[in-house]
């Protein structure tokens, strides 16, 4: 145990140093030398100003003049050490006087709070960064305290609930209550714009109002996103405005550990309102598209089309000669003609069939979704195509796997794709000499996705071409318009699925697409 009292003072963690009235050095404790890089025996005797490189102006006559009226003063210095490097101390002055009240020296305690000073300023700047970004981005940014949700959930959780997702589902009032429990601490201007019609104040509410009927399950989705530790969440959505004015959003919430352990975060909304309608358009243009490519394919099929009608009508006329012929004579068999009448009724229902098949492909219908039996349709498409094929001498060969799942899609638009890529594999063919072999194939692939491929044995796709055939306007037709494969493509990547097209080892071409499986319920 030091008997020194002066030695004590080098068993403290703060610098002590004394300095007489002409500021040489006359105690150093070893803290200081620690802290300024200046051994005890190398400061006493020196001046104290410049073994910390002082600057005069940085002690001020104000701070002078209180410690000599009070005899104490404390605040922060910047100082240097013995390596020149900068440091901030926070310092306190106490003065010494005689017996006769004589100031006779000052004493100094300092704490380095170079580090802290550092943080504070890197803190300063990334808030100062974040409220220029929060005020500037033309994107609408809330700051949300979500410390009355975390209440809410806790008491749920206490109620014996721990599938939450299967809670929030079957009670929505839950959900409008932890909307009503979050609590606006600030917005920028874009979100005063876009919410708030200019008035700032009538946002710095709950969130309730802000969440359109039917989005419920979005709220929800993000809580449990937070909750499940995920960094992020986002999602497109419906809002509304303070005036009721609903509007399409993308809406993001991030999950910092930092923030959300104070029950504070920030959400982010950018308004994709046009975005949708330009899509909605789109959907249109491309609806309009493939409307012309189907009417346009049609006119190709002209002498298919009438070959199809005019088969049940020539079968027609067979019947009912012959069925008249049963009746002219002297006992009518009427059995005969009962059998012939009801194969009469038959071929008139397929010819109705056929003309109703090609007013659907022909009618500009919106696009309709349903549960669609994929094997069926590739029948249809080449029954639809026999006199093309007969005309030109194909050979058709059907490779339908059994037992297919089915897909929801657009019957008239897949058709067509089916129809499209099979008459433009007869039409390739069409030139050559040798066997004109033509294969629809349906499978289930390795992801598990439903496949339709269409083979033929022509000359295949030129290598320059590859890249560009599914491109509008491209064709390697003379005079083809070149929307037909661009269509197919369209409606192929619309309906979740992909097409694709190569040439086969043995020669010909094979166009390929795959179909997303139905889902049940």
């Amino acid at each position: 145990m030091p008997t020194d009292p002066t030695a004590i003072l080098d068993l403290i963690h703060e610098s002590v140093v004394m300095c007489d009235m002409d500021g040489r050095v006359i105690f150093w404790n070893e803290a200081a030398g620690a802290l300024y890089g200046w051994p005890p025996a190398e400061a006493l005797g020196r001046n104290f100003r410049e073994l910390v490189c002082i600057d005069e102006a940085e002690t001020t006559s104000a701070a002078k003049a209180a410690l000599l009226a009070t005899g104490r003063w404390e605040g922060e210095l910047r100082r240097r050490n013995a390596a020149g490097e900068a440091l901030v101390i926070d310092v306190r002055w106490a003065l010494s006087r005689d017996g006769r009240g004589t100031p006779v020296a000052t004493v100094e305690t300092g704490r380095d709070v170079t580090a802290r000073k550092a943080d504070e300023e890197r803190l300063r700047y990334s808030e100062h960064r974040y409220r220029n970004l929060f005020q500037a981005m033309a994107a609408s940014f809330w700051e949300i305290d979500f410390s009355g949700v975390d209440d809410v959930l806790r008491r749920i959780y206490r109620s014996g609930v721990s599938d939450f997702a299967a809670y929030f589902a079957a009670n929505p009032d839950a959900v409008r209550e932890m909307m009503r429990a979050a609590r606006v601490v600030d917005v920028n201007d874009e979100t005063v714009a876009l919410f708030g019609n200019g008035d700032k104040q009538a946002l710095i509410r709950d969130l309730e109002p802000f969440w359109a009927k039917g989005s419920e399950h979005v709220f929800t989705d993000g809580i449990l996103a937070g909750m499940a530790g995920k960094a992020n969440y986002a999602t497109e959505t419906r809002l509304r405005a303070i005036d009721g004015r609903e509007f399409d959003a993308l809406f993001t919430a991030s999950f910092p550990p930092d923030t959300m352990g104070k029950g504070s975060l920030v959400i982010g909304v950018i308004d994709i309102s046009e975005r949708k309608r330009a899509e909605r358009e789109l959907r249109q243009v491309q609806a309009d598209f493939a409307h012309a490519s189907r009417v346009s394919m049609l006119g190709e099929l002209t002498a298919s089309i009438a070959h199809e009608i005019n088969q049940p009508l020539a079968a027609i006329a067979t019947n009912g000669e012959a069925g008249l012929r049963w009746l002219d004579r002297a006992t009518p068999d009427v059995g005969e003609v009962q059998s012939l009448t009801s194969r009469i009724v038959a071929d008139a229902r397929r010819a109705a069939d056929i003309i109703a098949r090609i007013r659907t492909m022909a009618a500009n219908h919106a696009p309709e979704q349903a549960i669609v039996a994929l094997n069926p349709l590739v029948a249809d498409a080449a029954a639809l195509l026999r006199h093309e094929i007969d005309a030109y001498q194909v050979e058709l060969l059907l490779d339908l796997a059994p037992d297919l799942p089915p897909v929801v899609a657009d019957c008239v638009q897949l058709q067509q794709v089916i129809v499209n890529l099979a008459i433009n594999a007869v039409h390739a063919m069409t030139a050559q000499d040798g066997p004109r072999r033509l294969v629809l194939a349906t499978w289930v692939d390795d992801a598990g996705m439903l496949a339709v491929r269409v083979d033929d044995s022509g000359p295949g796709i030129a290598p320059d071409d590859l890249p560009r055939i599914f491109d509008s306007f491209f064709s390697t037709k003379s005079g083809g318009m070149g929307i037909g494969l661009a269509m197919c493509r369209s409606i192929v990547e619309a309906h979740g699925g992909q097409i694709e097209a190569r040439n086969r080892v043995g020669g010909g071409a094979r166009f390929a697409f795959t179909l997303p499986v139905a889902t049940e319920g």
